[in-house]
């Protein structure tokens, strides 16, 4: 999942891009992923989220927090000086983080100045 170009603070044209790892796997339906459910269930499903800069080149690390639902994750801090994308890995079950009765994941930065 990706998300529309954002500004986060003074950073425009930053992208947060989900990937939910073996979890995802639990909540597939289809026959083939068998094999999968079974392997997800009992454990975390350990998930990452990458941010991804346009074309603003930042001279300076930035500190954030990232939630996933309403649980802060982090601190978190990156610098863009040498790779556009940076990947966090979350150890945490996605699942459990989901909307009430609506199955949308909601993720937010809140920059630390």
């Amino acid at each position: 999942m990706v998300s529309p170009p954002l500004q986060v603070g003074h950073i425009p044209d930053i992208r947060l891009h989900f990937a939910p790892g073996d979890g995802w796997a639990s909540s597939a339906r289809s026959r083939k992923n068998k094999k999968l459910v079974a392997k997800a269930e009992g454990r975390n499903a350990k998930c990452s989220v990458s941010l991804k800069l346009g074309d603003l080149a930042l001279d300076r690390p930035i500190k954030f927090y990232l939630f996933v639902g309403n649980l802060r994750q982090g601190p978190f801090e990156c610098s863009f000086s040498e790779k556009v994308v940076q990947e966090f890995q979350l150890n945490l079950d996605w699942h459990n983080h989901l909307e009430p009765g609506l199955e949308n994941l909601s993720l937010r930065l809140q920059l630390l100045e």
